[in-house]
């Protein structure tokens, strides 16, 4: 017996350190995490970890790595990115704030002085941060296995978030840590230097046996015009005192400090009712201040706290629609649904729509029958973000045919978001709508949609519909995919109007969409997989389609275009697909060159303030950031 137990536990032994060394081996190739605080983004920032600057203070950050270079050496860089403008923002406002309090700011100019020479490279580089951030999320599915694909697609989603936050706003927070260092009242003023008073120097002693009434008094000295010589007149030795001025009294204290001196003063007439509804106002404005405040510094759990215990109603709602822009809170706004007040509700049904988490899908439900039209709206809208089939059977049947214009906007955008190819002609019917209210949300739904056919429509009414060209143009360019990138060219290339067109190079200019691309010019051809006019289509491409340029053969290739034999290259292009029922939006092929046009947007130069819009193919220059230049380049002759 003893024998067999022993061995039986030498089993056990042997089966726990072989499934103790599979784990080892499984986590040493499957993505790590590890600590990042603040020294990790430059050691020179080593002084102001732990602090109020300090943005991973309250927060433990860590960096998910891939064990594989590519991924990681962006990783890295791209977080060092996001984390040094959270850091300078953090510094811009806790210097504003401490300015407004009348207290020293030395810290933050500190800081500021390694920010200012470490931001506008960190800024120039966000852009092709983004596009390499993009372009390894579509190669980790090829390059990972198992639950390191969703590991290393989390981390790069997670930078992805923090670019499109950083990206719109870098420029004002450089500018802040500018302002920081240029602002003279930063620095400490020299204390005055007192003065002493200068006495004269007491007279040495003369010799006694000469006193100096005795002495010769000599002939005054006279220049040629019979004056007397400047540097013989003598100046009366008397006391030297040099005091100073007194100064006006200045107002000393801190803002604080006066502002409720003031308030006193004013207080003492005030009646009683009157002075309720001054603390009442003074009340939510303190309350509205702490909802922006922990509305920018993300903290959820404040908002959910003042959700849940703020006596005032409007204070709620303010927290209410901030947790939904954070897309944070799902189960205290369900709360606040079920326990608050008519004021509070709307308020958090707009944010659980805001949010559109598939487990609030009982809410939408339930809001869609409410009496107040609002509610029914957000309800419709948040239905359609959670992709439920039965929303879907819900807006259609019963969102779209309210009588309520409000309703039928929030259907439709509910609707948009499920992405089906067969709602586009739905909402299409209602652009050609009478109402205006109407029309403006099937274009907002139509560029949620974003499909190729939803941008096609898009286009065509800038043409068919001018009075909404201008909101049209406004929503293609919130669309962020490469689709609607394709579409603002093609507008650009047809219509005339300057005002358009220059509305349209400052959404390319915002959305920092450099780079070259391709239009092509032949009616009716392929895209295909090499380069060789005998290599399998992929796509089928007509006139005026745009293509993201992504390189060129180094060979030159002899192709038959009608009767005609050419000698050029090919251009490798990323463009739209066109095969029905394609998994894929986009497909990746070659095209002859000379069977394009190739376009380029260019980035701000150092010495021009304008964005570039140069045409290859014809050799002119247009600028889409100042029509009347661009009229200049298309008709030379009238210089």
């Amino acid at each position: 017996m003893e024998v067999g137990y022993h061995k039986y536990t030498m089993g056990q032994d042997i089966i726990f350190k072989w499934s103790v060394g599979c784990l080892i081996l499984l986590s040493l190739n499957c993505s790590s995490a590890r600590p990042f605080q603040l020294t990790d983004v430059s050691p020179k920032f080593k002084d102001f970890q732990g602090t109020d600057l300090d943005p991973y203070k309250e927060k433990k950050e860590s960096i998910v790595l891939t064990n594989k270079p590519k991924y990681d050496e962006h990783i890295l860089s791209a977080k060092r990115s996001i984390s040094t403008l959270e850091f300078a923002e953090k510094v811009a406002l806790k210097a504003e704030l401490k300015k407004f309090e009348g207290q020293n700011i030395q810290t933050e100019m500190s800081a500021a002085s390694y920010l200012e020479e470490d931001l506008p490279p960190i800024i120039a580089n966000l852009g092709n941060l983004k596009r390499k951030n993009i372009e390894l999320l579509d190669d980790a599915p090829n390059d990972f296995d198992g639950p390191s694909i969703g590991k290393a697609s989390g981390a790069l989603e997670e930078i992805q978030e923090g670019l499109n936050l950083f990206i719109p706003k870098a420029n004002k927070i450089l500018q802040s840590i500018k302002n920081i260092r240029a602002d003279s009242s930063n620095y400490a003023e020299k204390k005055d230097i007192p003065v002493k008073e200068v006495q004269e120097p007491q007279e040495t002693k003369k010799d006694p046996e000469i006193k100096p009434e005795e002495k010769p008094k000599e002939p005054e000295k006279k220049n040629k015009l019979g004056k007397r010589d400047i540097k013989d007149i003598s100046i009366p030795k008397e006391k030297i005192q040099i005091n100073r001025v007194a100064k006006k009294n200045k107002v000393t204290g801190s803002a604080k400090e006066l502002i409720a001196e003031q308030v006193s003063k004013e207080d003492v007439n005030l009646t009683d009712d009157e002075r309720k509804e001054k603390e009442y106002t003074e009340k939510i404005r303190k309350g509205l201040v702490e909802v922006f405040t922990y509305e920018y510094y993300k903290k959820a759990k404040n908002l959910e706290k003042l959700l849940l215990t703020h006596p005032i109603p409007r204070i709620r709602s303010a927290a209410a629609l901030a947790l939904g822009r954070l897309k944070a809170g799902r189960a205290t706004l369900q709360h606040a649904i079920d326990k608050d007040g008519y004021q509070v509700r709307p308020a958090a049904y707009k944010a659980l729509s805001d949010i559109g988490d598939k487990r609030s899908l009982a809410y939408f439900f339930s809001g869609t029958k409410a009496e107040d039209p609002e509610v029914i709206a957000v309800s419709f809208e948040g239905l359609g973000k959670t992709k439920d089939p039965a929303g879907r059977e819900l807006i259609l049947n019963q969102g779209l045919s309210s009588e309520y214009v409000i309703i039928v906007g929030g259907s439709l955008r509910g609707l948009a978001y499920h992405k089906i190819p067969a709602d586009v002609e739905v909402i299409e019917k209602f652009i050609r709508s009478e109402d205006k209210e109407i029309k403006e949300a099937a274009i907002e739904a139509l560029s949620i949609h974003g499909s190729r056919e939803s941008l096609r429509i898009l286009e065509q009414n800038v043409k068919d519909q001018p009075d909404l060209a201008s909101k049209i143009l406004d929503e293609i360019g919130k669309n962020p995919s490469l689709s609607a990138t394709f579409s603002l060219i093609r507008l650009n290339e047809s219509i005339q109007d300057e005002n358009l067109t220059k509305r349209i190079g400052e959404h390319l200019l915002k959305r920092k969409a450099f780079g070259k691309y391709a239009i092509i010019l032949i009616e009716d051809d392929f895209i295909r997989m090499e380069p060789n006019e005998r290599s399998r289509p992929l796509s089928y491409i007509k006139s005026k389609e745009v293509g993201l340029v992504l390189g060129e053969t180094k060979k030159e290739f002899s192709v038959r275009i009608g009767e005609d034999i050419i000698t050029d290259k090919y251009i490798q292009i990323k463009i739209e697909s066109t095969l029905p029922g394609s998994s894929n939006q986009f497909v990746t092929g070659w095209v002859f060159y000379p069977k394009l046009e190739i376009i380029e947007v260019k980035k701000l130069g150092e010495n021009s303030s304008k964005g570039k819009y140069s045409n290859f193919s014809t050799g002119k220059h247009q600028n889409l950031f100042n029509p009347t230049d661009k009229e200049k380049a298309e008709n030379p002759s009238e210089e």
